[in-house]
């Protein structure tokens, strides 16, 4: 490297230089540019390929840097697992208790237990209290060891991706190649963090993620620096995030004449730092700090609060109460002995033991991992997917098609064990403790996607509409075709109309499973094949040539650097977020590969064309004619202000053989095209580009660009070709330069020397320049190459004007589909775009997401006044400040904290800057006042326009730059004076300005001035008159959010208070920064909305997002190319490296070994099947699988955009166990609560308990846990989807605790009355039993009879209670439905846990019966209680199905309510 860095410190000292000698004259400026551009240019290209000797030692090998990767997260993991290591076993223990949410045993519980246990070893029942303690301290237990492992989730999980490191350091890394990479040349995507590197002596582009300390990087201008930096030569010091372009003084004063500049280097620097490490510290600091979900809140609610706390003191107090009057005499007559520790110990216990948690923690925890065992199962079970058939690939799929037959899935418990297993052990794949992703799934009310391209979107931009102009003069009026943009105003010239020359648009639409393929809407569209011929030659040869890829690229870094110096095209304040973004959409894949291939061109149409050379320019934009002349954007009430494209134009100069023709084909923005254009082909013959014409195209373009990227083509023959600096890197030695030409195109023809030009003329000259054939192919004279500033300059005027192609992101099938699938089931899909208002509505249209009212909301904050006044001080005259501060509103959000807004994406309120800025390149000598020789005198006075076609030779690409030649009237020099004094103000003091400095003379300043002036006027004045093609454009309705939202992310909650819900109910939210959406996230779950977040695991800003929400599924999203047939990476060298290291490191494999790789195999469908796992497991690793799990950390699922994941699978199975969940813990807390109170009636009864506490604990330990664990399965409901979930309720509310009591207390009020009668008549019929055969025996007979009585009914009441609980839970198993409506017997594990119990505990009972003699003789005696006391099950059965059906009318109520919010986002700023 040090022939590098020499040449490193040769540019930065010849940089000033050249800059200062720049303005001197264009030829030296060219020369010294050819030395100023010669280092960095392209030698990253050559080493990327060759990676000559001397450029080894510059970077890191791939083994370096893993492991120093590998060392450093090794290093801050450490750190954080020691700091919890030196925890005290005491803040350890107390750390497991003191959430209320994370864990299901609280203090409380645990004293209640205690106190339990002591109270039953007072009476002397040592069993019970020994059951007690045994079962409390297996809840400590458990409890505090899931504490733990909850708290080091986060650490297991990173460790996992250290040992994925080592492996791949130590024996995968050394197959890595360049092309397992992303392509250098890619363009960029705001979801996708990468940075060219020097990785084994080559230049890779490293995902953000693998950067190391150390590593040398490629800094090009207009990026970001990922982390702080310096210049290797230089010392030059970049901090995190600042962006490398140059300063206003290297790069000037915009010039006022084309001038050559160097393209700013890139520069090689060495990283100070490892950028990862910041989020990894993110992530292990704050993972713990998600919101609670709503089943931890409700089970808190319900169990904690209700039962263990209310209902224990409850009991407790009552019973007491019972005991006391019990013991002062005032209790019911029993025969029981009033001993003081049964009766205020022992009955008491007995009440409250139901309420205690007992073995309830063992069952959440346990049945919570089921869950994610069971989704994890899901996850990784192959499933074949529906074929997709080609020949239906342009038609919609229909929307009940699944992607997956979801009847046939049957998930094998065996598997289902296995995977529970590894989750008991610790396994920390899909954050089971931390992040719940079942509980989150189950009740998800919003899917937030932050990240579009490759996610939501393809990554490539596609075709949408081709523009083209057309003669339809010998046409029939109506062909068929869609003349959609052929609408004249009044005003339009005559001539015009007879010619018939109408703009033409053709629409495409975009292959639905295809990135690039397309077809013709218009099934004639081959008419216009002759117009569209030329357009797909054009195609092929520029955009999507592979020769013009790297230098497009290089461009557009210097154009981002550039355009950073711009106040129009980026903030003032915090340009970061900004310009990240703008840099990321210049380059926004321009492939129309496909748009050529479908005209009709095959892939060997450029074979006879050889490249010559490429000329690249660009022009700045002024601020004042930005304010000026942008008026379509202000008419749409924007929040925003939309920035404008960088005005820009690639040429490349194609030699054709045999035959040696040399062409010229140029593609670029509208503007700067049709400054080049004097022409336009029609398909047949070339005609002159009249002003109407130049109207209709710029109107097309200024509309299109607002929404969608809009490229012009043009192209010219040739009679010359390039050579030199200007030529790019073809035949220039690796010296490049571009050229940059005036902002305003009024200034431009002045200085083009004539010698250059391909035609002599004066005031009677032709108005459209025409180059004869005869003279192209007979010329025996040819020439010499150009290779200054003029000549290239000319090289790119009198150019024909071809047509223009808008391209759209457009959105994946899946992603359209899902969005309806979600909105069935009452989850809102919401959109954080980094886009501004008009791109992000087009596109979320395209998702089927809502844009009527109130349909998105602008996160980007207001500027601050005192800043904005400041950016308003421009040194223009009075009236121009009046213009300015009337057109405020428009400008107002150029100050924003951050914002994501694409500057190649047009930005709104710009669009017609380009237009009086960039006056056409296509003005002639001819158009100078005064006689040919007097040209060079006066050659900064520009004649007024003879008549309205003469009127290109202005700015012609502003939206009001056309004049009326009805009115317009050359000014006298006598009325100049009067112009000047009316309308001076009104033109730009920089021209005034560069008219002083051209020409000394005040007389001539004060004409040009005048002229000016008059010019603007009448342009402004004709603004209105010209009627634009409004079906041309995207944009045919009203794109302005009117109602009044809230804009700025501080005043969401404010009016969240104060005003409405709308903001919640909002599916788009624009100009989105990674803060402002975290705030945004954070904002929606403190008003009880479940979210989770689908966001881009390439990016590097996603991390603090990934955190925020509920849990997060991280996307490996599909990377855009640089053309069709040109991957982004390839695998295909490293496929399964991991898989077949595993396989060779077991020299002696196993049968079990081998069924495991091939279910591995199965796994990821590499055996053949056809069936892929939703989540592949991970068999391949490559850099990208590498920065996908480190980036990954903070999701429960990771996975690549291809997997078949189906969110909508994910979210059925995740509702019906969370459903099935709650089902179970409702039917627990029902038979706890009704025990309890069993036995608290029997302490008002002066009864002794019926449940003894030993009984009670056996009840709550065993029998209700099975069937409740029963219960918890749910049988497929294809109505479980049209649900909607409930809000969280966290706090105490007295309408829901009466319904609840209600419903619920109905369902179990006939087993306690029927259970309470039976144990009352049993007691009464004791005494007359047997009669005494002496009076002093009497006490102790009736004594002995009466626990002889209490024993049988005890016996019989629990398989009594144990068939009530058994009947009632029949409504327990299909909620939703009656019993005559859906068989409750469907549940096979229910109906084998009820009958198991039943026939178990029957024969128990039975077998007391009959083998105690004593007990034979009370039978026939007792034989109505014993009916009451079953035969009453039945009509439990009936309450609890009637009580079902009320409560399923409510819910319904709840339903169509929650339904009709949902749908409903008008606020009190709505129209109705």
């Amino acid at each position: 490297m040090p022939k590098l860095n020499e040449a490193v410190a040769e540019t930065t000292a010849k940089c000033s230089s050249d800059e200062e000698t720049a303005a001197a004259a264009s030829s030296a400026t060219l020369a010294q540019t050819a030395e100023y551009s010669h280092t960095h240019s392209h030698s990253h290209s050559r080493m990327s390929s060759t990676a000559p000797k001397e450029n080894m030692q510059h970077g890191l090998s791939t083994k370096v840097a893993l492991s120093r990767l590998h060392e450093e997260i090794e290093k801050v993991l450490l750190q954080h697992e020691r700091e919890h290591d030196a925890e005290s076993c005491y803040c350890k223990f107390r750390a497991a208790f003191m959430n209320q949410y994370d864990s299901p045993l609280g203090w409380l519980s645990i004293g209640t237990t205690l106190v339990t246990s002591g109270a039953l070893l007072i009476t002397g029942m040592c069993w019970p209290a020994i059951c007690l303690l045994a079962i409390l301290l297996l809840d400590l237990c458990v409890v505090i060891r899931e504490s733990n492992l909850r708290r080091t989730e986060i650490y297991r999980k990173t460790r996992h991706a250290l040992s994925e490191l080592r492996l791949a350091e130590q024996h995968l890394s050394d197959n890595w190649h360049v092309s397992n990479y992303p392509h250098l040349s890619n363009p960029m995507s705001p979801c996708v963090s990468l940075q060219w590197t020097y990785r084994d002596g080559h230049i890779v582009n490293l995902p953000w993620a693998l950067l190391v300390r150390g590593d040398c990087i490629v800094l090009r201008p207009g990026h970001v620096s990922p982390g702080p930096c310096h210049e290797l030569q230089s010392r030059r010091h970049f901090s995190t995030g600042e962006i490398y372009g140059a300063s206003s003084a290297q790069l000037g004063e915009p010039p006022v004449k084309p001038t050559a500049r160097a393209p700013i280097p890139d520069l090689v620097c060495c990283l100070e730092s490892t950028p990862y490490l910041d989020n990894l510290r993110l992530c292990l600091q704050n993972s713990l700090n998600r919101p609670p979900t709503i089943y931890n809140q409700q089970r808190y609610l319900l169990v904690t609060k209700y039962i263990q706390q209310w209902g224990f003191i409850t009991a407790l107090i009552i019973t007491l109460f019972a005991g006391l009057l019990r013991l002062h005499g005032y209790g019911l007559a029993t025969d029981e002995k009033h001993n003081w520790r049964h009766v205020l110990i022992a009955s008491p216990a007995a009440a409250v033991i139901p309420l205690l948690p007992l073995v309830f923690p063992l069952l959440w925890i346990y049945m919570n991992l089921w869950g994610v065992a069971r989704l994890q199962c899901f996850l990784k079970t192959p499933q074949a997917i529906l074929e997709k058939k080609t020949s239906k690939s342009f038609e919609d799929l229909d929307m009940d098609t699944p992607a997956y037959d979801y009847d046939s899935i049957s998930l094998l418990r065996s598997n289902v064990l296995r995977i529970w297993t590894q989750l008991w052990k610790g396994d920390s794949e899909l954050l089971p403790r931390s992040a719940n992703l079942v509980q989150v799934l189950g009740s998800i009310s919003a899917l937030c996607c932050v990240d579009k391209k490759g996610i939501l979107s393809w990554p490539n931009p596609t075709a949408e509409k081709v523009f083209f102009l057309h003669n339809t003069e010998e046409e029939p009026q109506d062909d068929g075709s869609q003349l959609s943009m052929s609408t004249e105003s009044d005003n339009v010239n005559q001539e015009n109309q007879e010619r018939g020359i109408v703009a033409e648009v053709l629409d495409l639409t975009h292959d639905q499973h295809c990135p690039f393929r397309l077809e013709f809407d218009d099934h004639e569209w081959k008419a216009h094949i002759k117009s569209l011929k030329p357009l797909g030659l054009a195609i092929l040869l520029n955009t999507c040539s592979p020769l013009t890829h790297e230098h497009y690229a290089q461009f557009c870094g210097h154009v981002s650097a550039v355009a950073m110096l711009d106040k129009d095209l980026v903030p003032v304040t915090n340009r970061y977020a900004m310009f990240e973004s703008s840099t990321k959409s210049l380059l926004h894949g321009r492939c129309l590969c496909e748009l050529a291939k479908q005209i009709g061109f095959t892939n060997h149409a450029t074979d006879r064309f050889a490249l010559e050379g490429q000329l690249a320019s660009y022009r700045h934009l002024q601020p004042d004619v930005v304010r000026r002349d942008i008026r379509f954007a202000r008419q749409l009430q924007l929040s925003t202000k939309v920035k404008v494209p960088f005005p820009h134009s690639l040429s490349v100069v194609m030699r054709e053989n045999p035959g040696g023709y040399l062409s010229l084909f140029t593609q670029g923005t509208a503007d700067i095209i049709l400054d080049c254009c004097d022409d336009f082909w029609d398909g047949k013959d070339l005609r002159p580009l009249s002003p109407q014409d130049r109207k209709r195209a710029l109107d097309f373009y200024q509309r299109s660009a607002l929404t969608s990227y809009c490229t012009a083509f043009a192209y010219r023959p040739l009679r010359h070709g390039i050579h030199g600096a200007l030529s790019g890197p073809l035949h220039s030695n690796g010296q490049i330069a571009y050229l940059e030409l005036p902002p305003e195109s009024k200034l431009r023809m002045q200085h083009v020397d004539k010698s250059h030009c391909d035609f002599e003329g004066g005031h009677h000259v032709k108005l459209s320049h025409s180059i004869s054939t005869d003279s192209l192919l007979f010329s025996e004279s040819k020439d010499e190459d150009c290779n200054d500033v003029e000549g290239c300059f000319e090289m790119q005027c009198h150019q024909v004007f071809i047509g223009m192609v808008t391209m759209q992101y457009q959105a994946q099938n899946d992603i359209v589909h899902l969005v309806e699938r979600l909105e069935r089931a009452c989850i809102r899909f919401v959109h954080f775009s980094k886009e501004n208002e008009l791109r992000s509505r087009v596109f979320s249209e395209k998702m089927g997401l809502e844009s009527g009212w109130n349909c998105h909301i602008s996160l980007l904050s207001e500027p601050e006044p005192e800043k904005e006044r400041e950016r308003e001080k421009v040194p223009t005259s009075s009236k121009a400040k009046e213009t300015e501060s009337a057109t405020g509103n428009c400008k107002s959000t150029t100050n924003a904290d951050t914002v994501a807004i694409h500057p190649s994406s047009v930005q709104v309120t710009c669009d017609a800057v380009d237009a009086a800025r960039t006056a056409t390149p296509t003005d002639k000598p001819t158009d100078l006042v005064g006689d040919p020789e007097d040209g060079p005198k006066l050659s900064y006075l520009l004649a007024p326009p003879n008549n309205l076609e003469s009127s290109k030779t202005l700015s012609c690409s502003a939206p009001g730059a056309i004049s009326n030649p009805d009115e317009f009237k050359p000014p006298k020099i006598g009325d100049s004076q009067e112009n000047d004094e009316l309308d001076s103000s009104k033109d730009s003091d920089e021209n005034a300005a560069l008219a002083l400095e051209s020409e000394p003379n005040p007389e001539r300043h004060k004409q040009r001035h005048s002229l000016d002036s008059a010019m603007d006027e009448n342009c402004r004045s004709l603004s209105t008159l010209t009627e634009s093609t409004d079906q041309s454009a995207p944009i045919n309705f009203d794109m302005s959010n009117r109602a009044k939202l809230p804009r700025g992310i501080e005043n969401i909650r404010p009016h969240l208070e104060q005003v409405d819900n709308v903001p919640l109910q909002v599916s788009l939210f624009t100009d989105c920064s990674a803060e402002a959406t975290r705030q945004m996230l954070d904002i929606m779950q403190s008003y009880g909305e479940i979210v989770v977040c689908l966001g881009s695991s390439a990016s590097n800003d996603n991390a603090n997002i990934f955190l925020q929400a509920d849990c997060s599924i991280a996307v490996e999203p599909l990377y855009p190319q640089v053309c069709q047939d040109v991957d982004a990476y390839t695998e295909a060298n490293i496929i399964h490296n991991k898989l077949n290291f595993q396989r060779q490191s077991r020299k002696t494999a196993t049968k079990a070994d081998e069924s495991f790789v091939s279910e591995q195999l199965l796994e990821c469908g590499a055996n053949g099947s056809g069936a892929r796992a939703m989540q592949s497991p991970a068999h391949t690793v490559s850099p990208i699988y590498l920065s996908r799990l480190l980036n990954s950390l903070p999701c429960s699922i990771a996975i690549c955009r291809d997997d078949p994941l189906s969110l909508v699978a994910i979210i059925e199975l995740s509702r019906r166990f969370s459903l099935g969940l709650w089902n179970c813990i409702q039917f627990w807390a029902c038979c706890a609560g009704s025990i309890s109170i069993l036995n608290v009636l029997c302490a008002c009864l002066s009864l002794p308990p019926l449940i003894t506490p030993l009984l009670g604990i056996y009840l709550m330990c065993i029998p209700v846990p099975l069937i409740g664990i029963s219960l918890a399965h749910i049988d497929l409901d294809p109505k479980i989807m049209s649900r909607a979930t409930s809000k969280k309720q966290t706090e105490y509310d007295s309408s829901a605790f009466a319904f609840v009591m209600w419903c619920y207390g109905c369902k179990f009020l006939v087993p306690v009355i029927a259970m309470l009668l039976a144990y009352w008549m049993f007691m009464t019929q004791s005494i007359s039993v047997t009669e005494p055969t002496a009076i002093t025996d009497l006490e102790s007979a009736n004594y002995a009879n009466f626990y002889q009585c209490l024993h049988i009914v005890r016996c019989c009441a629990l398989f009594a209670i144990l068939l009530h609980f058994a009947l009632v839970s029949i409504t327990f198993v299909h909620r939703d439905h009656a019993l005559w409506q859906r068989n409750p017997f469907r549940n096979h594990i229910w109906a084998f846990t009820c009958l198991g119990l039943l026939l178990l505990h029957g024969f128990i009972c039975s077998l007391q019966m009959l083998l105690d003699e004593s007990l034979q003789e009370y039978l026939l005696q007792l034989w109505l209680p014993i009916l009451v006391l079953f035969s009453s099950s039945l009509l439990s059965l009936f309450i609890s199905e009637l009580a079902k059906f009320q409560e399923n009318k409510v819910n319904t109520r709840y339903q169509r309510r929650a339904r009709l919010d949902f749908g409903t986002k008008l606020g009190m700023n709505s129209p109705f």
